[in-house]
């Protein structure tokens, strides 16, 4: 008898048509059923604010936060620098929020990820190198510190809140420094 292969399955929340092909490919994968569904999400709202300096950004953040005291969210930022400042900055004003970024050691971050999965941090501010996995159906809010890389990034880092289908909100916070610094890490590559 022939060996036969064992079933694979290959999951995905956000994958393009070509990131859903070198999938197939890689897994060696022959004219595989694939399900693709909707990513409407009617129980997301999206909003864009441009704030006028880092002060109005801060206090913008700030208001939004409290609003929805005791409620989960994610404050997505670019760099690690910038988690630091936003984490420092809203656990000055009484926030009970928590970090993670590449820089940090294994311990903390495995520790700040369980502070927020279990409600005890509720805002986690932190760099793309969170959320992958994390299914945590409750977070009321993302807000984008600054511009993601990608409308691919942002949806699928967007798309982590109201996992419950309750309602939620997607925040992103625009400047024209972003676009630069976008724009840099896309020419370095």
């Amino acid at each position: 008898a022939l060996p036969t292969r064992p079933p694979v399955m290959a999951l995905t929340a956000t994958a393009t048509r070509q990131v859903r092909e070198d999938i197939e490919g890689t897994l060696g994968l022959h004219d595989p059923l694939r399900v693709v569904a909707s990513f409407d999400r009617p129980n997301l709202s999206f909003s864009v604010e441009r704030p006028a300096n880092r002060r109005a950004k801060d206090e913008s953040l700030l208001a939004f936060v409290r609003e929805r005291e005791g409620k989960s969210g994610i404050v997505y930022c670019m760099s690690r620098r910038a988690v630091e400042d936003v984490c420092d900055m809203l656990r000055e004003n009484g926030i009970a929020a928590t970090r993670y970024h590449a820089g940090l050691p294994a311990e903390e971050r495995e520790r700040n990820q369980a502070d927020f999965i279990y409600d005890r941090s509720p805002v986690m501010v932190a760099t793309n190198a969170f959320g992958m996995g994390i299914d945590k159906s409750n977070v009321r809010y993302v807000i984008h510190h600054n511009m993601p890389g990608s409308i691919e990034a942002y949806y699928q880092e967007a798309g982590r809140a109201g996992r419950d289908g309750e309602p939620s909100t997607c925040l992103l916070y625009w400047s024209d420094g972003d676009v630069s610094t976008c724009r840099f890490f896309i020419e370095q590559e």
